[in-house]
């Protein structure tokens, strides 16, 4: 988790991340890349002190594949824009810092391909903006999806 593919280094974004980020977010904020760039397995996480809702917000923020689908990146992200609970909550508020982040900072493969940040932050404004409607439902984040380890974290 030293450097991205163009050699930037990864603690920059991550920085720039959580000092943007409201109190109460900031400590995960700095675990919000954790997850898709290393390997460290998720009960440890939850050993050390994280909580179920923090580690579903993480979930929330790991792509699930590093694929240059611009289709798959914005489904992704309209997936965090409507996720339930304090996770969900969690995971909104870090993903805006990184869009904003990014935005300022794009982050391009070195084939060329960037995620459509400006997009993406029009779709979780949206959600958010969805949310904060009264009577506003959302998709239930699901907690029973396998952990690395094969256990479930529970709700």
């Amino acid at each position: 988790m030293d450097q991205e593919e163009d050699g930037t280094p990864l603690l920059m974004h991550v920085r720039r991340v959580a000092c943007s980020t409201p109190a109460d977010a900031r400590g995960l904020a700095w675990l919000h890349e954790l997850l898709e760039w290393t390997s460290i397995d998720e009960r440890e996480l939850l050993t050390e002190g994280l909580t179920s809702d923090e580690l579903r917000a993480l979930r929330l923020l790991k792509r699930r594949t590093d694929s240059r689908s611009t289709a798959a990146y914005l489904g992704h992200l309209r997936m965090i824009a409507v996720a339930a609970g304090d996770s969900g909550r969690l995971a909104r508020i870090i993903k805006l810092a990184d869009l904003e982040d990014r935005r300022r900072h794009p982050h391009v493969r070195l084939d060329g391909w960037s995620p459509p940040y400006a997009h993406a932050l029009q779709i979780l404004q949206s959600g958010l903006a969805a949310a904060s409607s009264p009577g506003a439902g959302a998709l239930p984040f699901r907690s029973d999806v396998p952990t690395t380890g094969g256990a479930a974290v529970g709700a």
